[in-house]
Formats: C-alpha cells, sequence, structure tokens
C-alpha cells in the first residue's frame, strides 16, 4: 500500500495545470499556425492566377507584336506599290494637262466659228427657223456631217429657185403656218391637261359616293342570293371613256334535280296521289361546284327565269335605297319555273313582312301550291269571269274552299 501525503497530490496537480496550460498554449499555437499556413496557401493560390494572368496578357501581347510585325511588312509593300501608281499617275495627269492644252487651243478655234455660226443663224427670221430647231437638226453629228448637209441643201435649193422662183417665198409662207399651228396644239394641250384635271377633281368627288351607294346595293343583292343558297354580287364596270361605265350584275345559281320521296311500302292509290306528295314530301339533290365563278348576267348565259329571279333582286336591293309607303309589284312571277318562283316569293314575304318596312302590294294571276305565308300577310281573292253569279256580292269564297277540300278528299279515296 502507497501513502500519497498531501504535498505530493497539491503538487501533481499543480504540475498536471501547468501541463494543461502548456497543452492549451500549444494547441492555441497549432492552430494560428495552421490559419497562417491557409493564409499562405490562399496568397499562393492569387500568386499563381495573377502569374498565369501576367503569362496571357503575355502570349496576347507577343501575338499581338507579330501581327504588328506582318502589318508593317504589309503595310511596307503596300507603300510601294503605292508609290509606283503615284508615279504612273503623275505621268498621266501630264500627259492630260498636254491633252488639255490642245483641246483648249481647239475649242478657242471651234469658238470663233460657232461664232461666225451664231451670227449667221441670227439673221434668219425667227418665224422661219429658230434655235430649238437648229440645235435638234444637228443632235448626234459632226461638224463634218453638218458641213455635208449645208451643202446638200445649198444644191437642191439653187435646183428648186431655178425651177419655181416663189419656191423660196412659199416655203417660208408654209414655215409660219406649221409655227402657228404648234403654238394652237401648245394652246390645246394645256387645255386637255386643264380639262383632265378639273375632271379628276371632280371623279374624286362623286366616284367614292359612287363606289358607297353600288357597295350598300351589293351587300343586300349578296344577302338575298345568300338566302337562297345561291351567290351573287354587283359592281361598277369601269372604263377611261366614262360612257363606257356600267353597273355590272353576277350571279351563280344552284342547279337543283327534284327526287320525290313515296311512302315504303307503297300505298295501293299512290298513283293518285302523286300529285300532293309532289307539293309536300319533295327532297331534292343539289349540284353546285364552290370553285364555280361568277358569271355576268345576261341572256346568253342564265335562262329566262334566273335572269327574272336575278333582277327582282335587284329591284329589291335598289328599294332598299330609297323610302316609300307602299311597293306595287305585277306579275312577277310570270315566266318562272316553279323552282325560282317559289325562291322568290319567300324572299319577297321574308322581307315585306319585316317590322317598319313598306308594304308590299303583290298582283298576280296565279300562284303556286304550297308557298310560305306569313300572318302579317292578307290575301285577298278576286274573282272574275262569265261563271260569276249575277249577285257577285253574294260570293262566299270560305264555302268554294270547303267544296274544293271535300272533293280532293273524295277523289284521293277513290
Amino acid at each position: 500500500m502507497i501513502f500519497v501525503t498531501n504535498e505530493v497530490l497539491e503538487m501533481e496537480n499543480k504540475t498536471l495545470a501547468e501541463k494543461q496550460d502548456g497543452l492549451i498554449a500549444t494547441r492555441t499555437l497549432l492552430r494560428d499556425i495552421e490559419d497562417r499556413c491557409d493564409q499562405a496557401n490562399v496568397e499562393k493560390a492569387n500568386i499563381v492566377l495573377r502569374h498565369k494572368e501576367k503569362v496571357d496578357a503575355i502570349r496576347v501581347a507577343h501575338q499581338s507584336l507579330l501581327e504588328a510585325q506582318v502589318r508593317l511588312v504589309e503595310a511596307k509593300s503596300d507603300v510601294q506599290s503605292l508609290q509606283e501608281k503615284n508615279i504612273e499617275i503623275h505621268r498621266r495627269l501630264e500627259d492630260e494637262k498636254q491633252a488639255l492644252k490642245e483641246m483648249e487651243q481647239g475649242l478657242g478655234e471651234l469658238k470663233t466659228k460657232a461664232q461666225r455660226a451664231l451670227n449667221a443663224v441670227k439673221r434668219i427670221p425667227e418665224g422661219v427657223w429658230n434655235q430649238e430647231r437648229l440645235v435638234e437638226l444637228g443632235k448626234d453629228k459632226t461638224v463634218a456631217d453638218i458641213d455635208s448637209d449645208i451643202q446638200a441643201e445649198t444644191t437642191r435649193l439653187d435646183v428648186i429657185e431655178a425651177g419655181n422662183p416663189h419656191a423660196l417665198d412659199e416655203f417660208e409662207r408654209r414655215a409660219m403656218d406649221i409655227e402657228k399651228l404648234r403654238r394652237e396644239k401648245g394652246r390645246r394641250e394645256q387645255e386637255f391637261r386643264d380639262l383632265n384635271a378639273e375632271i379628276e377633281e371632280l371623279r374624286g368627288k362623286w366616284e367614292p359616293r359612287l363606289d358607297e351607294l353600288i357597295g350598300r346595293i351589293n351587300d343586300a343583292f349578296s344577302h338575298n342570293f345568300e338566302q337562297i343558297s345561291c351567290a351573287g354580287e354587283v359592281g361598277v364596270h369601269k372604263d377611261e371613256d366614262f360612257e363606257k361605265w356600267a353597273v355590272d350584275i353576277k350571279v351563280k345559281f344552284r342547279y337543283v334535280s327534284p327526287f320525290f320521296f313515296l311512302p315504303y311500302p307503297p300505298l295501293p292509290h299512290h298513283q293518285k296521289t302523286l300529285q300532293k306528295l309532289k307539293n309536300t314530301l319533295v327532297l331534292t339533290l343539289t349540284a353546285y361546284s364552290e370553285n364555280e365563278t361568277l358569271q355576268k348576267l345576261d341572256q346568253h348565259r342564265q335562262s329566262g327565269g334566273e335572269r327574272a329571279v336575278s333582277t327582282i333582286f335587284y329591284l329589291m336591293s335598289l328599294q332598299s335605297m330609297a323610302q316609300a309607303p307602299f311597293r306595287v309589284v305585277d306579275e312577277i312571277n310570270q315566266g318562272m319555273d316553279p323552282r325560282n318562283e317559289r325562291m322568290v316569293h319567300e324572299r319577297m314575304v321574308e322581307i315585306a313582312c319585316r317590322e317598319h318596312t313598306s308594304q308590299y302590294f303583290l298582283i298576280t294571276p296565279k300562284l303556286l301550291p304550297g308557298l310560305r305565308y306569313d300572318e302579317r300577310m292578307t290575301v285577298l281573292c278576286i274573282a272574275s269571269g262569265e261563271h260569276m253569279p249575277h249577285e257577285g256580292a253574294k260570293l262566299d269564297l270560305a264555302r268554294c274552299a270547303k267544296i274544293q277540300r271535300r272533293l280532293v278528299a273524295a277523289a284521293a279515296g277513290a
């Protein structure tokens, strides 16, 4: 058994405390060293980066130096070439200066000749010749050509004067007449230009209004044709000659072939009721090409019924341009085939029965069965003929209609 005294224990504790303090100081010193080492590494990295930048800058500078040296060589070569060209240009300049001196000398001589010619021209009467005419005659000609022409004309004048002493007087008189006609032509051309300007000004005022009016008519006309599954348009044919301006109507109709639908199995008496079925159960097959173009309305392309339909639709489009308390339509369905008559009648009923529209009076000796009617319509049947009773006022049309229906029903049941 070992016994430790308090003094020894106390000494050991003190020694331990000193060792621990030393250890702490050592650790602190070690951390400082590590921090300095990290800072040194960072500084080293920054130095490496700066070194790289400097190396890159040196490389770029070296490359620029090489390029500058190459450019210097090229520039020296260009300078030598330009110097040689400059010498050639100076030589040519001297040649041109010498040629210019020679031309100036020739110009002086030509001016002298021209002055003499001008003095001769001034002595010519203005009514016979003028400067513009002489310039025109001498255009694209050399002095030799002009001298040759003068010599030829002089010889010809000598021959003419010998054969006809009054030829020169007649020539001068005709020259004065030609000049007078030229002035008259200029005056007429100016009047023509003034009239054209006035026409354009007037046209600029009324043509837009005309186009607007025709556009409104075209909208109504096209809408009417769309309601019957057809196409139509109204335009203005314009020409340089205003007398040839006209309203063009173009249409495109569908061609319809009727097919009658009969009940299946057939009824024993369906032959007797065929006419009735024709007016009720009718299916149609329409042949129509969407690529077909609109055709101008005339007597060669459209049938009489199609022309009648187009005409009444055009008149109905015009009616929207003018207000009237009522309109009277007399026998428009005469000469129409049943299909066109039905289309026109349906369209008229639709337009006439609108709110706030003019009243229509349709006068006709006959109507197809099964037409469209409207509650706003009033049908007035005028009975007249040799079979009318003497007391026509007592004729009961409702009673006649009942008798007719009874006879039709009896015929269908037979």
